[in-house]
């Protein structure tokens, strides 16, 4: 019997295979050396030892020590992740309940850390007398909720620098539709929100099929910097602070942009309307500069709320609260024509003066001839294709991706929309026969001949008018009509309401949301139409005349 006993003893001593696979009476010495030596069985064993399968986990006790607050603390390791964790074993209301306590990481999270974490679930959750009073694991459960909540909201606590990355990356999509911003709406925030700075000119603002703003790379020739390959290869190249344009003839009054200000520092959670309105007012400017730079807040604020970035409880939008007084007197070039129209026989003037600079500027002078017949915007009208002209070419259907109240809108080709067609034909049949498989109706003359076969190439962004500056510009040189091309929508509003004699029908032809926005902005009378209403009225009230014909 004596010999048994040496023999099972001197076993224990030295088959430490055998010890692991008797977790249950093997106890384990709480020291970091220890625990990192010590490697897990996994094997389940029947009552005679043999290997029977496999475990996914094992819970390994340790030895006793003078610490109480020890007691039920255990090693659990993984079988599938070799990983070695504290686990606590207590007995609350009759239940075995385990709770972690972290991952053993020598030098980070060992035997002396977890005393520590050991010591202080014992003083919040136990009596005076060691009993457990409250359940620690849903303390630690909360805790850990808390902490993952402070880490979310920290998380999206973005600057308004890294905002307006990500507005770039997404390609500045609508606020409230589906879709991107238009092209011009784009460059206009860009201006205010990354430019003053070479980096924007690296860029190229088109439109695609369907009138959604796109942002394209090109090479920066006078700075000779290499063409970005993505916006993070931009802001690579030109990160905050630096590229910023100083010279006096691109960047007159030294402006910055919200990117490269301390502004940009700022979590965007801060945004107040305070810091919006002294940026914006930093410099003098006019009023319908400060509202593009407001548009440009705007569009950060709504991106931001959309994505989430401003978490569950989203403040105020900031850019509601900042208001500008309009001036007194408008000292915009463009506004003094605002209340104007032109006359009779202006119009005659500038539709003979048309068709004599359709050769100088071919397509620009038919592109104003067709405002002038149809009082369409001009940045939809340049955007017409041919295609969008119906088989009987009795009417012109402009999609909602190309109008401004992004509605589906009609023209009726009457006898002086056929003939600006008509011109357009000869054109193609003429020196401009390589245009024919070009679908714009206004294509650029600056297209390059020798992509004329790429498909994608003719039907882009690139081979249509962008602008009638010139065509108008020799017009207002050789005739001294003063006026800008957007008085001949206003000019046809105020006549189609003057032979039709209401507003509601006016509206079916010029494409106006509301009768009140014709009448206040688009109904102008020229000084003679005024003149002889007030002469008509004054018949009214010429009493004098009245009692001398009686």
């Amino acid at each position: 019997m004596s010999e048994k006993i040496n023999e099972d003893k001197l076993v224990a001593k030295l088959e430490t295979e055998e010890i692991t696979k008797t977790s249950s009476k093997f106890k384990l010495r709480f020291t970091d050396f220890a625990i990192s030596n010590y490697q897990s069985s996994f094997y389940k064993l029947d009552k005679d030892g043999k290997i029977i399968g496999t475990k996914k986990e094992t819970y390994t006790p340790f030895e006793a020590t003078k610490n109480s607050f020890l007691k039920g603390l255990k090693l659990r390791q993984s079988r599938k992740t070799n990983k070695k964790f504290f686990m606590l074993q207590i007995w609350y209301e009759s239940k075995a309940i385990y709770i972690p306590i972290g991952e053993f990481k020598p030098g980070i999270f060992g035997t002396r850390e977890c005393e520590e974490k050991l010591f202080e679930i014992h003083r919040q959750h136990t009596n005076a007398k060691g009993l457990w009073i409250r359940n620690p694991r849903s303390t630690i459960n909360q805790q850990s909720d808390e902490e993952r909540r402070a880490i979310v909201e920290d998380s999206l606590k973005l600057t308004i620098r890294e905002v307006i990355e990500r507005l770039c990356k997404a390609n500045f999509p609508r606020s409230k539709r589906e879709g991107r911003l238009s092209a011009s709406s784009i460059q206009s925030a860009c201006k205010t929100l990354i430019g003053y700075n070479w980096r924007t000119h690296h860029l190229i603002f088109v439109e695609d099929y369907n009138g959604h703003g796109l942002v394209k790379f090109k090479a920066n020739f006078h700075k000779r910097t290499a063409k970005p390959e993505d916006w993070n290869d931009l802001f690579k190249k030109f990160p905050h602070g630096k590229g910023i344009i100083k010279e006096q003839k691109f960047n007159p009054l030294g402006e910055i942009s919200v990117y490269d200000d301390v502004i940009g520092a700022e979590k965007i959670d801060n945004l107040t309307p305070g810091l919006i309105k002294r940026f914006i007012e930093r410099n003098e400017k006019g009023f319908g500069t400060k509202k593009n730079m407001l548009e440009a807040f705007k569009c950060l604020w709504s991106f931001a709320v959309d994505k989430g970035y401003l978490g569950d409880n989203i403040p105020n939008n900031p850019t509601m609260k900042v208001k500008f007084k309009r001036p007194e007197i408008a000292n915009s070039p463009g506004t003094r024509y605002n209340d104007k129209r032109f006359s009779d026989d202006e119009l005659k003037t500038i539709y003979s003066k048309l068709i004599e600079l359709q050769d100088r500027y071919p397509f620009q002078a038919e592109a104003l001839l067709f405002l002038l017949c149809t009082g369409r915007r001009a940045e939809e009208t340049l955007k017409i294709r041919r295609s969008m002209i119906n088989k009987d070419k009795t009417l012109i259907t402009l999609p909602s991706s190309i109008t401004k109240a992004r509605k589906v809108e009609y023209i009726d080709i009457t006898p002086p929309v056929k003939f600006v067609l008509d011109l357009l034909d000869q054109k193609l049949k003429g020196a401009y026969q390589k245009y024919t498989f070009v679908d714009w109706l206004f294509p650029t003359t600056r297209i390059n001949s020798k992509r004329l076969h790429e498909d994608k190439y003719v039907r882009s962004d690139q081979c249509r008018l962008k602008e009638l500056r010139g065509c108008w510009s020799a017009l207002v040189k050789e005739t001294g009509i003063e006026g800008a091309p957007k008085m001949l929508r206003k000019t046809f509003s105020s006549i189609a309401k003057l032979t039709l004699g209401t507003t509601g029908k006016a509206r079916v032809l010029t494409g106006h949301e509301q009768d009140s926005t014709l009448d206040i902005h688009y109904d102008k009378h020229t000084p003679d139409q005024r003149r002889d209403y007030a002469n008509r009225v004054a018949n009214f009230f010429d009493f004098k005349k009245v009692s001398n014909d009686k």
